[in-house]
């Protein structure tokens, strides 16, 4: 990329965006986490780690990979509230400011429970219920995505809870993806997406986020999302090249 070409990108108003900004830093979170896994566990599988060792690793990330998700929603769901709180105003049945500081929407968030988020779903519902609808990316979140979420939270909460509830709702997800007998989650995430792919279960839960994510800027910050995929009609490598470099560009922090 030329120099003039960088100076073009870095005026995109979208570029500078605290959400853009969030929103790139956690798809390279993302990312980044893939390429740990393969290649630094499941390169090393049978080496240096047993299958017991990488199963409890896997384990351990998808506490982590929810915790991540929802540090995202989170910052989102403020981005897009303290800008027009209309929705909310008429949830509450309150006459609130047009716009409020971060720390008001926080405030507001927390004392009513509405960061306790427990699937894609139950934010679908949330944000439809304080956020108008051209400051609502949620609703852009695809079927699909949202679907591979939900089973990832229900995988998370047996490795979190290992109560009998959890159990019986995991042995249900496994039914969606033929695992007929219960098995732990860290080898249901390690075991191969069929037959004839070498695809692991974990790497199609991770790509639902990377995907949830996606579909979040094609909707909040259009400008950039067309940036990536410029005239490609499938994302493809030259998509992910672009992705990869605003990957390397953009600061470590949102400012």
């Amino acid at each position: 990329m030329t120099e003039s070409e960088l100076k073009e990108l870095k005026n995109i108003e979208e570029f500078n965006s605290i959400g853009y900004q969030y929103t790139i830093m956690y798809m390279a979170r993302i990312h980044s986490q893939a390429e740990f896994l393969f290649t630094k566990i499941l390169a090393l599988r049978g080496k240096v780690y047993s299958d017991y060792e990488a199963s409890e690793i896997i384990e351990a990330f998808t506490i982590k990979t929810i915790c991540d998700w929802e540090w995202y929603a989170e910052k989102i769901i403020c981005e897009c509230l303290k800008v027009d709180t209309s929705q909310l105003s008429q949830e509450l049945e309150l006459k609130l400011p047009k716009t409020i500081s971060n720390d008001e929407c926080i405030a507001y968030l927390n004392g009513l429970g509405y960061f306790d988020l427990r699937s894609v779903s139950n934010l679908k519902s949330i944000s439809k219920k304080i956020l108008t609808e051209k400051k609502n990316p949620f609703q852009k979140i695809s079927a699909e995505a949202g679907n591979h979420i939900d089973d990832f939270y229900s995988l998370r909460n047996y490795v979190a809870h290992r109560s009998n509830k959890s159990k019986r709702t995991l042995v249900k997800t496994f039914s969606k993806y033929k695992q007929n007998e219960f098995i732990e989650v860290g080898e249901f995430l390690l075991s191969k997406t069929d037959k004839t792919k070498k695809n692991i279960r974990f790497q199609d839960f991770g790509g639902s986020f990377w995907l949830a994510a996606f579909n979040i800027m094609e909707f909040a910050y259009p400008k950039m999302y067309k940036w990536i995929v410029q005239e490609e009609k499938i994302y493809n490598e030259k998509c992910h090249l672009r992705f990869s470099y605003l990957m390397e560009i953009s600061p470590n922090k949102a400012k």
